[in-house]
């Protein structure tokens, strides 16, 4: 056996035996080849023995007690099709819908179903982060590094697999994106169009995206009107917010409030924690409008390589996502466009043309990231059960936590 396939068989092991040591490994040597591998196992992992708290008003309860429901009354493809597309539009996509019924045919575990969600939004996610390290060579700075940890965790797999429709969407969405701006290599674009498919509200970032290529050479105009936006957004206009519910969001989007990604377990986040959690949504607000406007200062729109095309596509949805933020459920978007900001920040940082200086101050800018950073993690041991860290897929079937990590730290509410 070679050197290779003995290192291979070395870490697939070690995956099978701890897949939380793997990822350990797996992060402290990103420059692997092997570590996006190690990444992706370890979330498919995380979704197999992922904490669900019955007690919550998290999405992850629906989506048990749905699979739950087509298991045990014998939901045929006809009743699915209904609820896709002749129900009252619960789903307008099908791509949730369709696995949980395929799941259904055999079993109603949770471990199973989240395991299979964890497979496709594993992948994307390690690749989204595995593009920016691969891209920033050997230019390493604690600026940096920050700001991949802040993409990693501005919507991680813990709210990923939680709300699987909408983040999968999202990293699928930030994927093809990401990839199509670095080689143009239109099977990129392509898997950014089929995200309504995984969630229908994804018609306006495709529409974008298409509108994108017609008016990319306008960047400083594009530029304007993302500034233009944060004023628009405050303006109480009732014909606005009446066009834009026309907007392509689900009847359940229209109908609940936006959910917050640390509100992500229902109830839990009090009104005495409420000002915490607008405080971070201002930072980091304004550190987009901090660093947009900087990187048009820098002069990143008028590149022609991948920060360029990233940075504006960013700003064209940042921008679009203010004028329609009177829409429940439309802030979310903003989650489209921070990931590709702060990738646009990072290529820009990984170039030649970056100088110390510009180091200090995304150093700077990026401490208005600590408390979104900081969700990222509370959310991750938030919904990790207790068997992450010592557990395998083997003990997987048979283990279900009634504590998270999180419990163990912070003590049962």
């Amino acid at each position: 056996m070679g050197l290779k396939k003995k290192r291979n068989f070395g870490l697939a092991s070690l995956v099978a035996i701890n897949p939380f040591a793997a990822f350990i490994v797996g992060l402290l040597n990103p420059r692997d080849q092997a570590s996006r591998n190690l990444v992706w196992a370890f979330v498919i992992f995380y979704g197999a023995v992922f904490y669900i708290p019955e007690w919550s008003n998290s999405d992850s309860v629906r989506k048990l007690a749905l699979l739950k429901m087509m298991y045990w009354s014998d939901f045929t493809l006809d009743e699915l099709m209904y609820l896709m597309f002749r129900g009252p539009g619960v789903y307008q996509d099908p791509y949730q819908p369709v696995i949980m019924f395929l799941i259904s045919r055999f079993t109603d575990q949770a471990w199973v179903l989240f395991g299979v969600f964890g497979i496709l939004f594993g992948y994307v996610y390690s690749r989204n982060i595995w593009f920016l390290i691969d891209r920033v060579g050997n230019r390493r700075s604690a600026a940096i590094v920050f700001l991949i940890i802040a993409f990693a965790l501005d919507e991680s797999f813990a709210s990923g697999l939680n709300h699987i429709r909408f983040w999968t969407a999202c990293h699928v969405f930030i994927f093809g994106v990401l990839h199509f701006s670095d080689g143009r290599n239109h099977k990129y674009l392509f898997v950014s169009l089929l995200t309504p498919l995984i969630h229908f509200s994804f018609t306006l970032p495709c529409v974008l995206l298409l509108l994108f290529f017609a008016i990319r050479r306008f960047g400083i105009a594009i530029y304007i009107f993302f500034v233009a936006s944060f004023f628009v957004s405050q303006l109480d206009l009732a014909v606005v917010k009446s066009i834009m519910q026309y907007l392509p969001l689900s009847h359940e989007d229209h109908a609940m409030t936006y959910v917050n990604k640390a509100d992500a377990v229902g109830d839990y986040w009090t009104v005495e924690r409420a000002w915490f959690l607008d405080l971070n949504n201002k930072l980091t607000s304004l550190f987009v409008f901090i660093v947009s406007t900087y990187l048009c200062w820098r002069g990143v729109h008028r590149t022609r390589g991948a920060s360029g095309g990233i940075f504006v596509l960013g700003m064209l949805i940042y921008g679009a996502t203010n004028l329609v933020s009177y829409v429940p459920s439309s802030d979310r978007f903003f989650s489209v466009a921070e990931p590709l900001i702060i990738a646009a920040l990072v290529l820009f940082l990984g170039a030649e043309r970056a100088r110390k200086k510009d180091m200090q101050l995304a150093g700077a800018m990026s401490s208005l990231l600590a408390i979104n950073t900081a969700l990222g993690v509370r959310l991750i041991l938030e919904f990790a059960s207790v068997y992450l860290l010592f557990g395998n897929f083997f003990v997987a079937p048979f283990v279900e936590a009634d504590v998270s990590l999180y419990e163990l730290f912070t003590g049962p509410r």
